[in-house]
């Protein structure tokens, strides 16, 4: 499918405007690779080059509030520290995120 200016316009309709943050889709691309096996918040902080604790937690709580992420906490190493893996939700939006790229930049997905 070509990509136009009014398949994207119309598409976009299809999507979550509170998720429209570089940051955001960032952490939804890597926990989606990432599955169940999920990541804490310390490793999405420093491997996505998110900036401070507070912007990571920010993110991470409105993708949990959104019901993208869940969070469990966990113990490792004597540490209690709270692991964020994507929801089926989540993968979905995800899905239609990179759709609505892939029109941006006139192919399918």
């Amino acid at each position: 499918m070509e990509g136009n200016l009014l398949d994207v316009v119309d598409w976009a309709e299809n999507l979550n405007s509170n998720l429209f943050s570089l940051n955001r889709i960032k952490i939804l691309w890597a926990l989606s690779d990432l599955g169940d096996e999920g990541a804490t918040a310390r490793q999405i902080k420093n491997s996505l080059k998110i900036g401070n604790d507070g912007s990571t937690y920010s993110n991470l709580n409105a993708l949990v509030d959104m019901g993208y992420l869940r969070m469990e906490k966990v113990t490792f190493e004597s540490k209690n520290l709270e692991l964020y893996s994507i929801t089926p939700v989540g993968l979905e939006e995800w899905k239609k995120i990179k759709k609505w790229f892939g029109l941006l930049i006139g192919g399918d997905e």
